[in-house]
């Protein structure tokens, strides 16, 4: 049966038991292809492997990531949308790359100078434009409010929640934006979705908090 099928527990293995069971039924075509939602790609191997292991293989299975599938959706309902976000960590990467180091000696980006000494500079600089580049993903799916904020010039909702970290991450996204010149991103879409019976979004405590990207030196 088409639809979302969602399953919560605290036991993955019981969790891939269901979703391999569900697995077992074909769809209507053998060119339809299954769709899981992960949030990592350490998760989307471990479930393909799981689901290879209940039924032998694991194929033309997608394993889209929560905003890439959103935005698939948006674009077959609304009919308008570019082919591809400007900030998809892939993009976002490249264009943090470029404008980390005419920020990086600001005020605010003292903790990630802190991290960019010592040796193999390059390497760190990349990883931690990777690191960054998913966080602000996860931001934009998880904490729209949050990105919002920062498009206004604010902090987070809750003061107590601001931090160093908040700090240079906020002054980070406003030149990305200003560097990007678009303002299509998912606080655009927050906005309208609070008057939309669609969607409804509030921030818990399993939503990401601003917090140090880097990598353990």
């Amino acid at each position: 049966m088409p639809g979302i099928r969602l399953f919560s527990g605290n036991r993955l293995e019981v969790l891939i038991d269901e979703l391999a069971e569900i697995f077992r039924k074909p769809l209507r075509s053998p060119l339809h292809k299954e769709i899981v939602v992960v949030q990592s790609k350490g998760m989307e191997r471990w479930v393909s492997m799981g689901l290879a292991r209940h039924l032998g293989i694991c194929a033309n299975t997608g394993f889209p990531f929560p905003n890439a599938l959103l935005d698939e959706m948006c674009s077959r309902v609304l009919g308008n949308l570019p082919p591809s976000s400007p900030f998809d960590p892939t993009i976002l990467v490249w264009k943090i790359l470029r404008v980390l180091p005419e920020c990086i000696q600001e005020p605010p980006f003292e903790p990630l100078r802190n991290y960019l000494q010592g040796d193999q500079l390059e390497l760190k600089r990349f990883q931690l434009a990777q690191r960054i580049a998913n966080l602000f993903d996860q931001y934009l799916v998880f904490r729209p409010d949050l990105v919002l904020a920062w498009d206004q010039g604010r902090g987070s909702s809750s003061g107590a929640r601001a931090n160093d970290h908040e700090a240079w991450q906020a002054a980070l996204w406003r030149r990305l934006l200003a560097e990007t010149g678009t303002t299509q991103h998912a606080s655009g879409l927050a906005g309208d979705t609070e008057q939309s019976d669609l969607y409804r979004h509030k921030a818990d405590e399993s939503s990401p908090e601003p917090g140090d990207p880097a990598p353990a030196a």
